[in-house]
């Protein structure tokens, strides 16, 4: 048991970390809680035992260096793998469930919790064998085995280069990659970006022109199907529209914080810190989490804070660039999906089920009578979508609110989880 209170970061990622050796380096005890058995997060997530890693050499560097920085703070830093987080009430007692498992008052909170995959409704992506780019990728990172068949990557982002570019490399190059965008159109306009986004880009467009695999830009997969033992992708080409045979389907439209359910206590000095903040990329995640840290040890031993970070101010403006370069109109497609399409994939609740609650319904009507966003991933992948069929001229429409707990949990995880705020100052 640690003598003061320490800090407690949720989420052992690129941010996560930076943020602990920031308040360690200031002299805090800190710890960092995961759910993941090693540290790493969605970016450096880490091969099974036995496997070999697929890292680039630029992100085993700046993987290597992060922990490097960690270890150097020998017992100011704990970590504690294999242990989720729960909540925080308003009285700032934080709930740990797994293996760290306590209920307790921290010093202070930082929830570097990471981004969330977007992944835009569509008729059959919820079929076997359709699954996003992000889970593909982290099966790749973990086992270094690409899956058998025909993969088809769709939707939208560098993602979909980056994840294709990997499959080449481990001799499954997908069949196709199909981009909502033309993010190839301005090349001038792309000159904008940072030098090593460009480089990194090019690379990936080489390895995947000599394996012969074909990018289709402005082309939307908007309906999926199973026929005859393989998935068919519908998909609207500027051309017509044209069918694409495959047996794996992954689908990516961007990421977004990892924000749903996740509180403010005034109670309890809290930041955020990386994607979970402002969904930026790995880039800027490792700033964000350093400027974080460093401005909230400033806040808690009275001392100046410090300047923004201009790292994280050129990754935003790079960030804002690329999503120009790679904007649609898929978004506006959303209202024309067949009535039977599944929205909710936790619930099963289709765009029928939706429209059959009337015009307008409220935060209330849309979880309680609908069952959107109710079930374990309390709306992860249908709350944005769903919001903004409920509320079409709402600029930016957001279903559910900050909770306690902030995620399902089991009665058992509450038995198991020691309360140690017996007679803490509430």
């Amino acid at each position: 048991m640690m003598s003061e209170r320490p800090v407690l970061v949720i989420g052992a990622g690129l941010a996560g970390l930076a943020a602990a050796v920031e308040l360690a380096r200031a002299g805090l005890q800190v710890l960092v809680a995961d759910q993941a058995q090693a540290p790493g997060g969605a970016v450096h997530r880490q091969p099974l035992p036995g496997v070999r890693s697929v890292a680039s050499r630029t992100q085993r560097r700046r993987w290597d260096g992060l922990m490097t920085a960690v270890q150097a703070q020998g017992a100011r830093i704990t970590l504690a793998m294999g242990t989720a987080f729960g909540g925080v009430d308003h009285t700032g007692a934080v709930l740990l469930t797994g293996a760290g498992a306590r209920l307790f008052r921290p010093r202070a909170l930082v929830l570097a919790t990471g981004a969330r995959e977007r992944v835009q409704p569509r008729p059959g992506w919820t079929l076997p064998g359709v699954e996003t780019a992000g889970s593909l990728q982290t099966r790749l990172k973990m086992l270094a085995q690409p899956p058998e068949g025909r993969v088809l990557l769709a939707g939208s982002g560098p993602l979909l280069l980056a994840l294709g570019a990997e499959l080449t490399r481990l001799g499954r190059p997908p069949i196709a990659i199909v981009e909502a965008g033309r993010p190839l159109a301005r090349p001038l306009a792309a000159l904008g970006l940072p030098l090593s986004y460009l480089t990194e880009g090019a690379g990936y467009l080489a390895r995947l022109r000599l394996a012969g695999v074909p990018v289709l830009p402005a082309t939307h997969l908007v309906a999926i199907r199973a026929e005859a033992g393989a998935l068919l992708a519908d998909l609207d080409t500027p051309t017509g529209r044209r069918s694409q045979s495959a047996d794996r389907i992954a689908l990516h439209d961007g990421i977004a914080p990892n924000d749903i359910g996740l509180p403010d206590c005034p109670a309890l000095p809290m930041v955020r810190a990386g994607d979970c903040r402002e969904a930026l990329g790995a880039r800027a995640a490792l700033a964000d989490g350093q400027a974080q840290g460093a401005a909230l040890a400033a806040r808690l031993l009275g001392q100046p804070m410090p300047a923004p970070a201009a790292e994280v101010i050129r990754q935003r403006a790079a960030q804002v660039l690329v999503a120009r370069l790679h904007a649609h109109d898929g978004a506006a497609r959303l209202a024309a999906l067949p009535g039977d399409t599944i929205l909710c994939r936790c619930e099963g609740r289709s765009l029928n089920d939706l429209r059959a609650l009337g015009p307008g319904p409220t935060d209330r009507q849309l979880r309680l009578d609908g069952r959107f966003s109710m079930g374990a991933c309390q709306g992860r992948f249908c709350a944005e979508w769903v919001a903004r069929l409920a509320a079409p001229d709402t600029e930016k429409p957001r279903l559910g609110a900050a909770r306690w707990p902030a995620r399902p949990i089991a009665i058992a995880d509450l038995l198991a989880a020691p309360d140690e705020t017996q007679g803490d100052p509430a």
